[in-house]
C-alpha cells in the first residue's frame, strides 16, 4: 500500500479517502472503549468508584466554603447520592459519546436530520450493547431503563438540533 499523493495529504491508495476522514472517529472510539471499560467492572468496584468521586466532590466543596457537614453525615450523604451520581455519570458519558459520533458524521458530510438521527440511533444501539455487555459482568445487570437513561442527554441535545435545524429552514 503506497501513502501520499500528488498534493502531499496522505490517502489509502486503495480507497483515495484521506486519512482524516477516517481519523474523526477516533474520539468516538475512545469515548466506547472507556464505557466498555467502565461497564466491565463488578458492581462492588464500580459503587466504589463512584463513591470516591462523590467523596472527592464533597472535600473540594468543603475547601471552597460551599458546604460544611461532619464526617458521618457525609457518608449518608453520599449512600444516598449514589444513585443519582451513578446515572449522572452515565447521561455524561454516553452524551460525549453522541457529540463524537455527530463531529465524526458531519465529517462524511451528513447533514440536517440524517446527521442528528443517525448519530442518536447510533447511541441508543451502543447503550442497548452495553446494556447486554452488563448481563455478564459480576453484580450487574442489563435493564431498558438504563437504555433510556444513557440515552437522555442525546435525546435531548436532538431535540435542540431538530429545532436549530428547523428554525433554519425558516429564514
Amino acid at each position: 500500500m503506497r501513502c501520499g499523493n500528488e498534493e502531499g495529504s496522505l490517502t489509502l491508495q486503495s480507497d483515495r479517502r484521506p486519512i482524516k476522514k477516517y481519523m474523526v472517529w477516533i474520539p468516538a472510539i475512545l469515548i466506547a472503549v472507556a464505557i466498555f471499560a467502565f461497564s466491565s467492572q463488578p458492581a462492588d468496584e464500580s459503587t466504589e468508584l463512584s463513591d470516591s468521586v462523590t467523596m472527592i466532590l464533597f472535600a473540594a466543596a468543603d475547601r471552597l466554603n460551599l458546604f460544611h457537614a461532619p464526617q458521618e453525615t457525609l457518608y449518608e450523604l453520599c449512600r444516598k447520592l449514589s444513585t443519582p451520581i451513578r446515572k449522572c455519570a452515565h447521561i455524561t458519558e454516553f452524551t460525549a459519546f453522541y457529540i463524537s459520533v455527530l463531529f465524526a458524521l458531519r465529517s462524511w458530510d451528513f447533514k440536517g436530520n440524517r446527521w442528528i438521527g443517525t448519530a442518536f440511533a447510533a447511541t441508543v444501539l451502543y447503550a442497548c450493547t452495553d446494556e447486554i455487555h452488563q448481563i455478564f459482568v459480576p453484580g450487574r445487570a442489563g435493564m431498558i431503563t438504563d437504555v433510556m437513561i444513557d440515552s437522555l442527554g442525546a435525546a435531548v441535545l436532538t431535540l435542540i438540533l431538530n429545532r436549530m435545524i428547523a428554525a433554519r429552514r425558516r429564514t
